[in-house]
């Protein structure tokens, strides 16, 4: 019968990688989690930070968001690779698990995005890896051209909708009388009743997120990092690093001179609402970003990849094994933290802080994940989330607590 991965059998560079992953979405989500996000510019620039959060918001977009969920995704398709290959040598179903598995997934995102945190990655996670495994038996050459053809369909999204909203333009919508809808949104997180909050989230989730979702093509760029993923794990890149040394090193490259002037560009066009608005101009913000997010993740990960090789690198960054190694109890942990922080039954700091200080908070919250990780990890086999999602994936509860301790 499989078995989870056993903690001896585990790829530092992995755990590693997903750790480092987790500050930077952790850093992105921190302007929606804190409900900044919901501010009017007139409201931002009232911020006594107002000067250096548009500087730190500016230079987020340019290197943090998008970058860091799509690490997290191709890490997520190197998982499913490895899972298959353990399921293959042991001969079972694995279709099946994994299905059993991904809703297992999605019942925690569920709960997690009505619970704690609209910005939910997991469900998305969960629906897209049901396509997947429609490309488990695919060769290298077809998965690769999928990712290409995926990463590029947001743009072909966003034309149609353009070339649809020009040739029938939308009656321009009344001027809202009364509070702004959003301040009432605000209003609510901030002083509202626990259930009052949980009815925002909910109503956030179908009106607000997955719309958005759609809008943006996520779907089709989770699935693209998939499937990269994928690749890397078919072909056991990320475990013969000296092998394919030259490739990363070109990739690491070409991440850079792609990624560097695409992502400019995308962090300007985020401080506009052209794209959300259907302004012609708008066209430009999917393309730069099917370019510019991927390449730049791309850098990201091999840069710290090769890095890693170096016995003095390696000591430094494997202090990031351990948040990864527990990286879904960390995410939820993150966001019930946040809740604390910005909900009206924590410290009710909901759309108070800017992101200057945002982003020292978030750090601060990640230090102290640094810190708990590896003594959680000294007398347990996996973090408490993790010890869920396993055992009831595989029927049967699993080893929590280590033996002697």
């Amino acid at each position: 019968m499989l078995q989870p991965t056993k903690v001896t059998e585990r790829h530092s560079l992995l755990d590693s990688l997903r750790g480092f992953a987790l500050l930077g979405v952790l850093l992105a989500n921190m302007v929606s989690h804190s409900g900044y996000f919901f501010l009017s510019e007139g409201q931002r620039a009232a911020f006594d930070t107002a000067k250096i959060d548009h500087y730190v918001e500016w230079i987020e977009h340019f290197l943090i968001d998008g970058k860091f969920y799509s690490l997290f995704s191709m890490l997520f398709g190197i998982g499913f690779a490895l899972q298959m290959k353990r399921a293959s040598s042991a001969d079972i179903n694995f279709a099946s698990r994994f299905r059993r598995r991904l809703l297992i997934m999605f019942v925690l995102g569920l709960l997690h995005a009505i619970l704690f945190y609209v910005g939910d990655i997991l469900t998305v996670y969960a629906i897209t890896g049901l396509f997947l495994i429609l490309f488990r038996n695919k060769s290298d050459r077809f998965i690769l051209r999928a990712a290409v053809i995926l990463t590029l369909l947001p743009i072909v999204q966003y034309a149609i909708m353009l070339g649809v909203n020009l040739a029938n333009p939308p009656a321009p919508s009344p001027p809202e009388s009364g509070p702004r809808f959003l301040d009432q949104v605000i209003d609510t997180y901030r002083t509202g009743t626990y259930l009052e909050i949980i009815t925002n989230n909910l109503g956030g989730l179908i009106i607000g997120r997955y719309p958005d979702l759609f809008f943006t093509g996520r779907f089709f760029r989770v699935l693209a990092m998939f499937l990269i993923g994928f690749y890397i794990s078919k072909n056991l890149i990320h475990a013969n690093v000296q092998a394919y040394r030259p490739l990363i090193r070109k990739v690491m490259i070409w991440g850079v001179v792609i990624g560097i002037p695409c992502n400019f560009v995308l962090a300007i066009m985020m401080t506009s609402e052209a794209y959300y608005e259907l302004e012609p101009i708008g066209i430009i913000q999917p393309i730069v970003y099917a370019f510019g997010v991927p390449a730049l993740c791309l850098f990201y990960a091999s840069a710290f990849t090769l890095l890693f090789e170096k016995p003095n690198w390696k000591k430094r960054l494997s202090v990031f094994a351990p948040v990864g190694q527990m990286a879904l109890t960390n995410y939820l942990m993150q966001s019930i933290i946040c809740a604390f922080l910005f909900m009206s039954y924590g410290l009710a700091m909901e759309a108070l802080v800017g992101p200057a200080k945002l982003s020292l908070i978030a750090l601060a919250i990640y230090i102290g994940q640094l810190i708990y990780s590896p003594i959680w990890l000294r007398y347990f086999h996996f973090g408490p989330a993790e010890w869920l999602w396993r055992s009831l994936t595989y029927r049967k509860w699993q080893p929590f607590r280590k033996e002697g301790l």
